[in-house]
């Protein structure tokens, strides 16, 4: 009966690693993530430079298709926060949204996941588990054009504050590079330099 449930065990964490997405020739996926519970109510809004990706709560994930190269992912609760990213094509990345208290309601920390995490066996966990139990959120275009026309200003002050961290050095923006991909149980990555 053991050995049963390690094999059970064995082919359901196999079949989870089989059931991300794969990308489309010549192109990337990034998945964003929110496993933590803390302000379950608050949407983040999700950006990528100043494009407009969407916004959702806790139990959701999104599933991102872009181009490979440079991107500048940022998300937007009670705070900001950055993660630049150089991206390889035919590659899926996870960056997962972590709530912060906030004086007034959630801030938000985006965390790449990968192997250099104190925490990652554990948090490899939670992630594969969000992502099982998790709703795919899907917006609309009408909806994301409509709710990206009421946030240009938003927008705007996104990528200035951006701006302002990376003229300064600062160390509050995430480094994403080309190898802190997913590859089925493990992450290769070379330089992460975000501090948690």
């Amino acid at each position: 009966m053991k050995n049963l449930l390690v094999l059970f065990l064995f082919i359901t964490n196999f079949a989870f690693a089989q059931e991300l997405d794969t990308p489309k020739e010549g192109k990337v996926l990034v998945y964003f993530t929110r496993y933590d519970a803390t302000g379950f109510l608050i949407n983040f809004k999700y950006f990528d430079g100043d494009k407009y990706l969407g916004k959702f709560n806790h139990g959701k994930y999104m599933v991102y298709e872009c181009e490979p190269g440079k991107h500048i992912f940022w998300s937007k609760a009670e705070n900001f926060d950055f993660v630049e990213a150089e991206l390889e094509a035919g590659r899926v990345y996870i960056i997962d949204s972590r709530p912060q208290v906030g004086a007034i309601k959630a801030g938000v920390n985006l965390v790449i996941f990968n192997k250099e995490l104190s925490n990652y066996d554990r948090y490899k966990k939670r992630i594969f588990k969000s992502l099982e139990n998790g709703t795919r959120y899907l917006p609309s275009e009408d909806d994301i054009n409509k709710e990206a026309e009421e946030i240009k200003d938003l927008t705007a002050k996104g990528m200035e504050k951006f701006k302002k961290l990376k003229s300064e050095g600062s160390d509050r923006i995430g480094i994403l590079t080309d190898g802190m991909f997913f590859d089925k149980d493990y992450f290769v990555d070379k330089d992460f330099t975000k501090k948690e």
